[in-house]
């Protein structure tokens, strides 16, 4: 949020964020009132605030000066840190299931190689 509109980079990382994720600020997207972009001084950024309370890309139908307005019908209320931990738990659960599935392929293996020693040592002993 510091760097909000004073960073060309990191500006269209955090809209791309907000887009790819449909979500507003940190925790909320009352975490715009306290940015350099909404109090910082107007010739240190790269583009000016012109009054938003949110950045475009919180809202639901993005469009030029749609942050106007912070109504709940209007831009995404949750944070971005909620989905963004609700996206990591999905990919985690997805790979915690395959690490579980590969690691029965040795498992099966070595019961499969202990019966084939138990049926060989009677068949030679």
């Amino acid at each position: 949020m510091k760097i909000y509109a004073i960073d060309q980079g990191r500006t269209k990382a955090i809209d791309q964020m907000q887009q790819e994720y449909k979500c507003c600020g940190a925790v909320r997207f009352e975490d715009w009132k306290r940015s350099t972009w909404l109090s910082g001084a107007e010739d240190e950024l790269i583009f000016p605030s012109e009054d938003r309370l949110v950045p475009d890309s919180c809202c639901i139908s993005t469009s030029y000066l749609c942050g106007l307005r912070d109504h709940p019908s209007n831009i995404y209320y949750t944070g971005c840190i909620y989905q963004m931990s609700e996206d990591l738990r999905h990919h985690l659960i997805i790979l915690g299931t395959m690490a579980a599935g590969a690691s029965m392929i040795p498992i099966f293996g070595m019961i499969i190689s202990c019966c084939l020693y138990v049926k060989l040592y009677k068949f030679i002993g």
